[in-house]
């Protein structure tokens, strides 16, 4: 329900069950200088992720639009963690994001974090969902996927690719001739993947569970010195 001071996460995907009570995921409150975010510290990232795509849908017009802080409360997130979530705030409300606030730090934005990047390269298609066996998605220009890539899914684009979730098909980025485009994701284990003219010779070792892994190491995938390198992004 929304008042004048919080919305909550109400409906049951918005929970989760812990020690046999429901817990929230997620609430919104206002305060008079920032937009406080309290995230629950139990659930994985991915959870909390799709819930709070679902709540910026829900909670626009209550948030507002115009410059404003916000405040993550009550779980610690890392800093790739940390600016997916200021892009999901970004790309579903009308908020121009100046101050975070986050545990002890207090970090102004004066620059534009991987995801915006992507977007100001060219032109960007954002797809929202999981991709799952036998689908394809096709672009001529840059993907931002906020979802997963199933094994025996494909995606190609002529531009970047860029995967918040789980990417565990076969993608395809650049033009044939073009090394310069990348590929990145959070959880990075593609079946093959192509950039430009080169293939990595590295295939998935394993079939990445989105329900059991917790955690991981967010990669980027960039042909240098003639071959394709895969490195954590920073």
């Amino acid at each position: 329900m929304i008042d004048n001071e919080i919305i909550v996460c109400y409906t049951i995907k918005n929970y989760v069950k812990l020690g046999g009570f429901y817990e929230k995921l997620c609430y919104f409150k206002r305060k008079k200088d920032r937009l406080e975010i309290q995230l629950n510290g139990e659930v994985d990232f991915i959870t909390l992720r799709n819930s709070m795509i679902e709540k910026m849908k829900e909670a626009k017009n209550f948030i507002g639009e115009g410059k404003m802080a916000i405040e993550f409360t009550g779980r610690e997130l890392s800093e790739l963690e940390e600016n997916v979530l200021i892009d999901l705030i970004r790309l579903h409300s009308n908020l121009n994001i100046v101050y975070v606030f986050s545990g002890e730090k207090v970090k102004e934005l004066n620059h534009f974090s991987l995801f915006h990047s992507v977007s100001e390269e060219g032109p960007t298609k954002f797809f929202r969902g999981t991709l799952r066996s036998g689908s394809q998605l096709e672009y001529d220009g840059n993907l931002v996927i906020l979802g997963d890539v199933n094994p025996g899914s494909l995606i190609r684009a002529s531009g970047n690719v860029l995967v918040l979730g789980h990417l565990n098909g076969t993608v395809y980025a650049g033009m044939e001739d073009s090394h310069n485009s990348f590929v990145a994701a959070m959880f990075f284990n593609p079946v093959k993947l192509t950039i430009g003219n080169k293939t990595s010779k590295v295939l998935q070792k394993e079939i990445l569970d989105t329900n059991r892994v917790k955690k991981g190491s967010f990669q980027i995938a960039q042909i240098k010195q003639g071959e394709i390198v895969i490195e954590e992004w920073r």
